[in-house]
């Protein structure tokens, strides 16, 4: 079993190829336009690969982008050295993280705070946040419903295959604690073989009423709860729900 994210971030956007990053970028600004001024300094939380900060790079912000895997900052740095981006990146548990600075706009994309299976890091993060959020900022973040991991998640199986690549995407998932964990299965090609990799992450389902208590409990109110980048509204079987918030 390799390290979390160390294979996965080498295929992490090929897997995600399907994902309208542009669309995202028009939410968050959308976002920013409904309920603030426009922000000059955005930290993105999770930051991943790159995949919404170079984005949002290109399109003015200055951009600062936190993640606890070093593989995945290593693909942001050569994005934004590609295009010739200045993008400040740091290797940092989002649950506890010191930016250096305060933000106009701070975002977490992508099931981010479901990656953080501790209660306590969830509020130590949305801790972190309000007080890096400057006064009239906006956080904005997204989680993955329990109706998604009770029906679309759950035991089910994903199977991803390219010319190079096989990969098998097991969940196993358990109501009782919330953690639902995912085992992936790497065949990836190497010359004139077939290398094997294994890792394994973990997610907790969030019950929305509770993040809504411990974003209150560190500062923080919800403007506004959505299903997707459309403004959607949140249904019984929404798989996806975005937090809009500020501070209290």
């Amino acid at each position: 079993m390799t390290d979390q994210y160390s294979i996965l971030a080498t295929y992490y956007d090929r897997i995600m190829e399907d994902v309208d990053y542009p669309a995202w970028v028009r939410f968050y600004e959308a976002c920013f336009e409904k309920y603030s001024e426009k922000p000059k300094k955005i930290l993105d939380l999770a930051c991943g690969t790159g995949a919404i900060t170079i984005p949002l790079a290109e399109v003015g912000y200055e951009m600062t982008g936190l993640d606890l895997s070093a593989e995945m900052l290593a693909l942001a740095a050569k994005k934004a050295e590609e295009k010739k981006l200045k993008v400040r990146l740091s290797e940092q548990n989002i649950a506890l993280f010191d930016a250096g600075s305060r933000f106009e706009g701070i975002i977490c994309s992508f099931d981010g705070v479901n990656y953080l299976t501790s209660p306590k890091d969830v509020l130590s993060m949305f801790h972190c946040v309000s007080e890096t959020l400057a006064d009239g900022g906006l956080f904005i973040f997204d989680v993955s419903t329990p109706y998604k991991y009770e029906n679309i998640l759950a035991d089910n199986a994903f199977v991803y295959e390219y010319d190079d690549l096989f990969l098998t995407w097991q969940n196993f998932y358990q109501k009782k604690t919330g953690l639902c964990h995912f085992y992936l299965t790497f065949f990836v090609e190497d010359k004139n073989s077939w290398q094997r990799y294994d890792e394994e992450q973990k997610q907790r389902r969030y019950l929305l009423p509770r993040l809504e208590k411990m974003l209150k409990e560190a500062g923080l109110s919800v403007l506004e709860k959505v299903s997707d980048i459309d403004f959607s509204p949140l249904t019984e079987t929404s798989d996806r729900c975005f937090f809009i918030c500020a501070k209290a």
